[in-house]
This record gives structure tokens, C-alpha cells and sequence, in this order.
């Protein structure tokens, strides 16, 4: 019987690097985890790709298998093999049904992370992301409308392919109940941050008091409303603090502030923007930080408030989807669809004394995430393990 741990999902071919995600740290944490109880997974992974770099060069540099591949549909399995998919998107679980049907013998055992084509409710001020087409608002809410019924129309069928799905929340997991699933459960994820320390590094800390804010680039996690809602703070407060935020280039967000009419001067005044960083970069900008904003609209677990945890922050986010789970009652949420309620968020954080009350609890609660996420951790490998 031989392990296979789909890899490709979380590559990122333009720089030849594991993409730094959930799903990625989660794919990395199952090898790590498989590693250290002597399992040899073989980890598939396209063509040409060079494990050398910050997240792989230690993970995959040992030994490690790996199996090039352009196409999942392309690989022969064995009887009784298993075919693992940490990083699940609608396209994998696609693929995940056709190998199926042609190998009846191979275990497929997908984690599915969210469905954020299925957020409950469609947002206009998406179309400022986009170029062309999309940042038509007919366009982009009939794209929307059909990935929707794709999804809830093939979903069923597809996911009838995997013999166990993981999931990591409870939202999730009710989100995907239903009578094809043959076994379903949820585990708590672990960051990779657990006890690291990402130590100093230029430009990183010498910024000042700032604000954090990840993943801009990507509309689901609700920029436009963060930024609304900090020049807000700046009108009303004498706060210092400036906005930084990572993955999104300078123009991309010079286009959203200019749409939600922030001048060019405000942005570049108070905002700090970063397209990618690696693991140790973000570290850094966590350590450093006032406190995480995260008013995201829909997530399957949301990492970044976990990671916050692991360097003692507090985080003022969204109480939709699965968040609320991470953390229970340590945070400050706010509504992530109503720009007054973040700005008051804001306000109630921007109080040193709230602050300092809220950091209290982060480092209490750092402990109890860390020792579930270890369990939850074991209980996985033992899930994959067992036969």
C-alpha cells in the first residue's frame, strides 16, 4: 500500500514555491506529520518542480518521494492505495471522481476547507478587484449565480468519490452533510507558527504602530469595508497607526481606494502594502503588529486568526462563517457586511486599555488552540494510517 498526497494544489508555478495559505501549511503539516511516525508519503508535485525553497527545503529535501505529474487523471494506482487531497477545490474533487470510477480498489480521502463560491450573500463591491468583464456588476453576479449551481448541483456527485472527508470547522462540515458522503469529521488546524520565532529582519521592524491586514488581494476577505473603515478611524481618532496590508500589489490597491474614493494621498500616507511574503516575512509582520484585522466574509477555518494567536495578538473579525470557531469568545466581532460596525471595532480597539485587556486573553487562549491542534493533528495522521 503506498501514500499519495496530492501537492500540486498548493504550488505556485511562477515562483516555484508552495503557495503560503491554510491549505498549503495544512498539506505541509500531513507530510510533516506522516514524516515522524517513518512514513514515506509519496508527494505529487508538477514537472520541474524544485523543492528548494522556504517552506519545501526542509519538508522535502530529506528523502522525501516525489511523484511529477501534469495531471492527477494521468497516475496509475494500486490496490488498496491511498490517494490523499489536503487542498480540495471543485475542480480536484472533479478529478477525484474520474479516478475513482477507474480505480475501485484506491482509497481518496479529500479535506475540503470551505466553499467560499458559496458565501451567503453576493457582494457588489467585489467588481473593484477585477479588470475587464468582471468589474461589470451584471457580469460578475451571473458568474457568481452559475458557480453557485454548479457547485450545489455537482457537489453531491463528486464528493460521493471520497471514502473519508476532513474538514476544519463545524461550518464546513454541516455546510457539505448530506446522504453521498460515506464518512465526514472535522479537525482543528494547526499554523506552522507553534514556538517559532521569526527573529528580526529589515523593514519589518522599524514600521511603527500598524494595523495588520492578509490576503487583501483576494475579495472574499472584504478589503473594501477595512479600508472604508480605517479612514473613518483616522477621522475621528488621533490615532498614529497605519494599515498594512500583504497580497495585493500597489496598483491593484491604488484601483480599490480610487473606486471607494480614497485619495491617492490618504493610501499613500497610511497604507503599507506587500504582495507576497514568505512564513518568516509574515512572522515578523504579526510580531510586530497592533492587532490582526480580519473582516472576512466567508471562511472554512480562518488561519490568520490562529496565526495572530501564536504571536500573542488580538483580532477584530468577522463573526460570519466559521471564524467564531477558532477562538470562541477572546476576539472582538464585528459584522463584516456592515461598515459601522467595523468602524466601531476599530474604535474600541484603537483604546489601549481594550487592547491590552484583549492580548491577555489571546495568550490564554494560544495554549488551548496549540494543544487541540497537536490532538487533532495525531488524529488525523491515525485517520490516513488506518486501515
Amino acid at each position: 500500500m503506498d501514500i499519495y498526497i496530492d501537492y500540486t494544489t498548493v504550488i505556485d508555478l511562477e515562483n516555484d514555491i508552495g503557495k503560503y495559505t491554510g491549505a498549503g501549511n495544512y498539506t505541509r503539516d500531513v507530510i510533516r506529520s506522516l514524516t515522524e511516525r517513518g512514513i514515506r508519503a509519496k508527494i505529487l508535485v508538477y514537472k520541474g518542480f524544485s523543492p528548494l525553497k522556504t517552506c519545501e527545503k526542509d519538508l522535502m529535501s530529506d528523502g522525501a518521494v516525489l511523484v511529477e505529474t501534469q495531471d492527477l487523471t494521468d497516475l496509475g494506482f494500486a490496490e488498496g492505495d491511498i490517494l490523499f487531497l489536503p487542498a480540495v477545490t471543485g475542480r480536484i474533487l472533479k478529478k477525484a471522481y474520474r479516478i475513482k470510477k477507474r480505480n475501485a480498489g484506491l482509497k481518496i480521502y479529500a479535506v475540503i476547507h470551505d466553499r467560499q463560491h458559496n458565501i451567503s450573500a453576493f457582494d457588489p463591491m467585489d467588481r473593484f478587484f477585477y479588470e475587464g468583464i468582471l468589474s461589470f456588476l451584471p457580469a460578475l453576479y451571473i458568474r457568481y449565480l452559475v458557480k453557485k449551481l454548479v457547485y450545489d448541483c455537482f457537489y453531491p456527485l463528486w464528493i460521493g468519490a471520497a471514502d473519508k472527508v476532513f474538514t476544519v470547522s463545524n461550518h464546513t462540515m454541516q455546510a457539505l452533510d448530506h446522504k453521498n458522503l460515506k464518512r465526514i469529521t472535522y479537525l482543528y488546524q494547526s499554523t506552522g507558527y507553534e514556538g517559532y520565532d521569526p527573529g528580526e529582519g529589515d523593514g519589518y521592524d522599524d514600521m511603527g504602530d500598524y494595523i495588520l491586514f492578509v490576503s487583501g488581494g483576494r475579495p472574499e476577505k472584504n478589503l473594501g469595508r477595512a479600508l472604508l473603515a480605517f479612514r473613518d478611524l483616522c477621522r475621528m481618532t488621533k490615532t498614529c497607526s497605519r494599515l498594512c496590508i500583504t497580497g495585493i500589489d500597489r496598483e491593484k490597491l491604488y484601483r480599490i481606494a480610487a473606486h471607494l474614493k480614497i485619495s491617492r494621498s490618504f493610501t499613500d500616507e497610511r497604507v503599507i502594502s506587500y504582495d507576497y511574503v514568505d512564513m518568516k516575512e509574515l512572522g515578523r509582520l504579526y510580531k510586530n503588529s497592533r492587532y490582526l484585522l480580519f473582516v472576512s466574509k466567508g471562511e472554512g477555518f480562518g488561519l490568520p486568526v490562529l496565526e495572530a494567536l501564536q504571536f500573542e495578538k488580538t483580532v477584530l473579525c468577522s463573526r460570519q462563517s466559521a471564524v467564531p470557531e477558532v477562538a470562541g469568545s477572546i476576539f472582538y466581532y464585528v459584522d463584516a457586511f456592515n461598515l459601522s460596525s467595523i468602524r466601531d471595532g476599530m474604535l474600541y480597539l484603537n483604546e489601549e486599555k481594550n487592547l491590552r485587556y484583549r492580548e491577555g486573553l489571546a495568550a490564554k487562549k494560544k495554549k488551548i488552540a496549540n494543544l487541540q491542534a497537536e490532538l487533532d493533528r495525531q488524529v488525523l495522521a491515525d485517520e490516513i494510517c488506518e486501515e
